[in-house]
Parts: C-alpha cells; structure tokens; sequence
C-alpha cells in the first residue's frame, strides 16, 4: 500500500503513539512538528505499512494496536538512524573537539530532581549505540532525555518494569564499562591530554633543548609524577626539582617512560576514533 486515505491519516496522526514519535523525531532531528510528521509518515506508508491494505491499517489504527505502534516507534528510529548514519560519514575525525562540527547541538538531559547535564546530540547517539539491543537503546535513550516518569508512559511500564530496565542497562555499562570510556567526553579528553602533552616533550627533545625540559616539567607536574612512580628512575626528586642535575640513568629511564606512555595514548586514540566513527555509521539508534 502506497497512500493512505485521508480518514486514516487523520486517524494516525491524532492517535498519541504517532503524536509521541513525531515530537521525537521534531526535537533529534531539529525539525518543525510540520516537517517531523510528514517524515514519519512518508517513512511509515513507504517501509512499513506497505504490508497492509487501506482497510486493515484503518481497523489497526482504531484499535490502537500494540505491534502497530511498536512499528511506529521503530520508524522513528529508523529516521533517526539514517540521519546520524549520514553525520558518521562526515565525521573522519581524529580528535574531540572535531565531533562539534557535525552535532546536531546541544541538548540538556534531566534527572527527576530537575537537575541538567549538557551533551552534545551525536555524543548522545553514540553512547546509545554502544548498548545491545533495540529495545534497550530506545529505554535509554528516553531515560536521559525526558526522565523516568515520561519513559513509563510512552513505553507502558510500570514502576517496578521501569526498575529493572534500568538495572539492566546499568549493569552492562558496568560490565563493558572499558566500551563506554571509549566514547565518553571525560576519560577521552584525559587521553588526549597525556597524548598530546608528550608529544610536546618529544618535540622537545629532539629539538635536544634540555632546559626547556624542566620547563615541560614544571609545566606538568602532576603528570610528571604519575609517569615517574611508574618508572625505575631511583632519584625521582631531582627530576621532578632539577632535570639536568640528575643522572643520566635517571634520565633516561625518565625518557623511557614517557616514550612508552606515548605509545599507549596514542594507541588508546586509535581505538577510539575507530569506536567513534562506528558508533556514528551504525545502521541502529
């Protein structure tokens, strides 16, 4: 079935499933309520109602049917998919800061208690992704939207339904809590930090200037301690107060170190960025 009979139309477009998915794809795609429902019905009457006749999608519709509205909230997804997919295949990024340039912007994601955190729209989408299933990625994805009570009506759960979800869905966060970091804005940023910190002592030393060393040092002490108790320099005091003074064993296992901390931030971005750019090319919301 390729149209729909305007009795039927006005019959979907008032039901509050569709009217739900429509606000949604509105507000995660930025569009008008206008443009937002003639989307969802294009993508409906094109992939997914085509399975009826005119007469069964009327009798459907008139009984609020569950599998129909199921199809509904997953054409949403569908829409929703496509526009992020498209996004991923921009994003050939390398650092953070480059997932700005293809968000959608910034949405503010509240608790029950009224209090906000601010996220960027495609960040959303891929910590959502990283989770299993459709039906978890959809529970989520509302949760951090619109708040618990919200959640509960639309997807018809009951308090206790409610409780185990999310128990569910913190649970495998905990349990793949490494897949998570690798998308997530904070354990990122540290990385890149650490990455691109050393990559200035590099440049530093090749450019063989051993006073600006200590100015490198001095300029990251905290870091220059946390390399220094993983590493076998003896004297550790006297790199941290004087580098020159120190021996040369000292400061080469100093070098080592920081060689090998190198390495590995760098490798940890890798893995990121290719978790990233997954997470913005899946097919799934």
């Amino acid at each position: 079935m390729k149209t729909i009979n305007d009795d039927t139309i006005k019959q979907l477009i008032s039901w509050r499933t569709f009217q739900t998915n429509q606000h949604l794809v509105a507000n995660q795609l930025k569009l008008s309520d206008n443009d937002a429902q003639q989307e969802l019905l294009d993508q409906l009457i094109e992939h997914r109602f085509n399975k009826y006749t005119a007469t069964e999608l009327s009798e459907l519709i008139t009984a609020h049917d569950n599998n129909l509205g199921w199809a509904i909230t997953y054409c949403r997804l569908d829409l929703v998919s496509r526009h992020y997919k498209q996004l991923g295949k921009r994003a050939q990024m390398e650092h953070a800061a480059d997932l700005e340039d293809v968000s959608t912007g910034i949405i503010k994601l509240a608790n029950d208690n009224g209090d906000t955190t601010e996220i960027s729209e495609f960040k959303l989408q891929q910590v959502v992704s990283m989770f299993p299933t459709d039906k978890t990625r959809l529970f989520v994805d509302m949760t951090l939207r619109y708040g618990r009570l919200e959640t509960m009506a639309v997807l018809k759960l009951n308090k206790k339904q409610y409780q185990r979800r999310l128990r569910n869905a913190t649970s495998y966060v905990n349990r793949h809590r490494s897949k998570f970091d690798l998308v997530t804005s904070t354990v990122r940023d540290r990385q890149l930090y650490v990455l691109n910190s050393l990559n200035e002592l590099d440049a530093i030393i090749n450019e063989t200037r051993e006073g600006n060393i200590q100015g490198w040092i001095d300029n990251h002490t905290k870091l220059t301690n946390e390399l220094l108790s993983n590493s076998t320099v003896k004297y550790q005091g006297t790199i941290i107060r004087a580098f020159n003074q120190a021996s040369r064993a000292d400061q080469y296992a100093f070098i080592r170190e920081c060689i090998s901390q190198q390495t590995k931030a760098q490798e940890w971005i890798n893995t990121s960025n290719q978790a990233i750019k997954k997470a913005g090319v899946s097919n799934e919301a």
